[in-house]
């Protein structure tokens, strides 16, 4: 059986949330053979994928232009996007031509529009696999009559279903849609981390795939009692911040069950990995991003978190938002199902043969 992926190179989340479940389909069904269309590096999918896969790294879906992890482009994301669909019959021609090539029983997308008409004119189910949408993203910003949207809206209504995991955003455009319980990736075990702890409390300062957000790392020395892991820490760094980098095969997720806090912008794939190993979170905002305001509902409501603004988090001021999220009395809901194997299973189910 075949098997084509879809995944956005916007971020690492999409990535985070779609790997689980690959691995889960992979370990169900050995036998079964992967396409996976990413433009991300193939070093970050061969981390998270533990089995061989073919790639096509030609980019499947525009996503929003960052500025930095916590700041968007949102003139120069609408015009790329304008771009972007003026071409969207040619794209799925194009992405047609493929999957005939690889001739797939199923495809699934993370969240690429492409995916969903290129299965309709093969006549195989297209599946989506999501919390946020391009088409939901993008209404925040565009009129319900801009041909960006009418776009989007008839590419992703042809998805046969969606498969959405907390935290997701209101993604009333596909027909149908079944929610699903936390996907996350889990600490590797039995592994050494590889910093040694000189401070009372370890956090770890990650932003995912997008540029890291600038801030004045010397005032960090002013927290003499935090130690910062930030990989690719500069030289002349104060004595309480730790570079570290990732083995090839390792993720953030790993050093989780060893360190007392998580530095972040908010996101799925960071967030659902705290909730994985309950680790707190001290959280930059991020007020350009559509999907910031849900996010932040359950960072105030659910989570063991506190939050800063982009403009402490600038000047390392953060110790406000390190306190209070230590201090947070709110317990990360316990988790019963593992939605990658429920995922996983869903989408084996319609397979035949």
């Amino acid at each position: 059986m075949n098997i084509a992926v879809y995944i956005s190179g916007h971020g690492f989340g999409h990535l985070a949330q779609m790997a689980p479940v690959l691995n889960q389909m992979h370990q169900i069904r050995p036998e079964c053979r992967f396409l996976i269309r990413c433009a991300l590096p193939q070093a970050e999918l061969r981390a998270r994928l533990n089995f061989d896969f073919e790639v096509d790294d030609e980019p499947v879906d525009i996503g929003v232009i960052q500025k930095s992890a916590i700041e968007e482009d949102r003139e120069g994301s609408i015009a790329l996007m304008r771009h972007w669909t003026a071409t969207m019959a040619d794209r799925i021609e194009r992405e047609t031509a493929v999957l005939r090539r690889f001739k797939p029983a199923v495809v699934i997308s993370n969240i690429s529009p492409l995916a969903f008409p290129a299965a309709r004119a093969l006549g195989v189910p297209g599946i989506g696999l999501a919390t946020l949408d391009w088409f939901t993203i993008y209404s925040h910003w565009l009129n319900a009559d801009d041909p960006v949207i009418t776009v989007l809206k008839k590419a992703y209504e042809m998805c046969d279903l969606l498969l959405t995991p907390p935290m997701a955003m209101d993604m009333q455009v596909f027909p149908r849609r079944q929610t699903i319980p936390l996907i996350a990736a889990h600490p590797a075990c039995g592994r050494v981390p590889p910093f040694t702890r000189t401070r009372k409390h370890v956090a770890l300062v990650i932003f995912g795939g997008s540029n890291q957000p600038a801030f004045d790392i010397q005032a960090l020395a002013a927290m003499g009692g935090w130690q910062f892991l930030i990989p690719s820490a500069p030289d002349g760094a104060p004595e309480n911040v730790t570079a570290i980098s990732f083995a090839p095969g390792s993720m953030a997720v790993d050093l989780m069950p060893f360190i007392d806090l998580v530095v972040c912008k908010p996101g799925y794939g960071i967030l659902a990995e705290c909730w994985r190993t309950g680790t707190p979170v001290a959280w930059v905002e991020r007020p350009d991003f559509p999907e910031f305001p849900m996010l932040k509902g359950w960072l105030g409501d659910v989570f063991p978190s506190c939050g800063m603004s982009r403009r402490d988090f600038g000047r390392g001021t953060w110790l406000p938002a390190l306190n209070g999220a230590l201090a947070s009395q709110r317990k990360f809901p316990e988790l019963q199902e593992d939605g990658a194997c429920v995922a996983a299973n869903r989408v084996l189910s319609c397979l035949k043969g």
